[in-house]
């Protein structure tokens, strides 16, 4: 039903209607809202119509109870949001941890792999001065050469993919590494020492005997059988061929007496050392000579410059090493490097 403009006293009745309402309301309060029924009424303003809703005292009483439950279902999934963004950043935190810890251990074990690299060569060289120093092979030596794993090792990284039993896999790996380096640095340590005893009891003969490479360059031919350089099939060459610039000079690789300095048919200008009754080095294709026989020089000094004398394809050196007056190979009896 549509009503015309409120008047005063219309007004008046319903604010008494609200007065009254109020009055009662502490009564409704100890009343069941069972059957009950609620008017909203609307009164935008004094010229507009006044709009009336009726509500039962059911749909407050449901809409109450689903008002609670949905504060109730925000509430637990506000909390189970705040534990699941709290666990997520644990997680990542330690997954974080987690790859910084196996690039770490991938780290150690690179390093293992050096070490264990490092005590080989270590073992290698010792073989090499015990040859040149012709004393008895250690056993300690032996137990270093032969230190490692299998012969085909899984990668780290490969092992950390296959998860929890890939990782113990490479800890027992890097486990029984670092017992065998240990072990075998205790083994070469022992062999070392007496090795040193060896050299200093031979001190003497360890300056005659050769042991440095003679001059800087690349090694351009080996000791042993090769096609000829001169086109006449295969002969055997007795020495190292080191090519290198004009003018690089040539060192003795230990101390003796020159028992040569001039001209050879072959190697053209040469320098032959008596180093012992038994072993001698020979520089052919030398530019220039510089020292003169029976000259008494010391692992070194300067005997020569690099050239191309004699029978020769270009600028290099023939280093040669005798031994009992027969070529021996002269890498038997270098140590150092380049």
């Amino acid at each position: 039903m549509i009503r015309g403009p409120i008047h005063d006293s219309e007004v008046a009745d319903i604010r008494e209607g609200f007065s009254s309402e109020g009055q009662e309301e502490n009564i409704m309060d100890t009343k069941s809202l069972k059957g009950k029924k609620f008017t909203v009424l609307v009164v935008p303003s004094p010229n507009d119509r006044i709009r009336r809703y009726e509500i039962s005292g059911r749909w407050i009483r449901w809409g109450g109870a689903a008002g609670l439950v949905f504060l109730a279902i925000a509430g637990v999934f506000s909390i189970l949001a705040f534990i699941l963004f709290e666990k997520e950043a644990r997680m990542i935190a330690l997954q974080h941890q987690s790859r910084l810890q196996k690039e770490e251990i991938v780290r150690i074990y690179r390093r293992l792999q050096d070490i264990h690299s490092t005590m080989v060569d270590v073992a290698k060289l010792e073989r090499k001065v015990r040859l040149i120093m012709n004393t008895t092979e250690s056993n300690s030596s032996n137990v270093a050469l032969g230190l490692g794993g299998p012969e085909q090792s899984v990668a780290p990284s490969v092992l950390i993919q296959k998860g929890r039993r890939g990782m113990e896999d490479l800890m027992t790996e890097m486990d029984r590494q670092i017992g065998d380096i240990e072990h075998g640095v205790l083994n070469q340590e022992e062999s070392l020492a007496g090795l040193k005893h060896v050299i200093q009891d031979r001190q003497t003969e360890w300056a005659f005997t050769p042991s440095i490479w003679p001059a800087h360059g690349v090694v351009t031919s080996r000791f042993g059988w090769r096609t000829s350089p001169f086109g006449l099939g295969r002969d055997f060459h007795p020495g190292l061929d080191i090519a290198g610039s004009m003018g690089t000079p040539i060192i003795a690789t230990a101390s003796g007496t020159v028992s040569l300095a001039g001209w050879d048919q072959g190697f053209g200008k040469t320098v032959v050392i008596d180093h012992t009754s038994s072993i001698s080095t020979l520089y052919g294709h030398l530019e220039k000579v510089a020292v003169y026989e029976g000259e008494h020089v010391k692992r070194g000094d300067v005997i020569g410059y690099l050239g191309n004398s004699g029978l020769s394809t270009g600028p290099h050196l023939h280093y040669q090493i005798m031994v009992n007056r027969s070529p021996v190979n002269p890498r038997r009896y270098i140590l150092n490097r380049f």
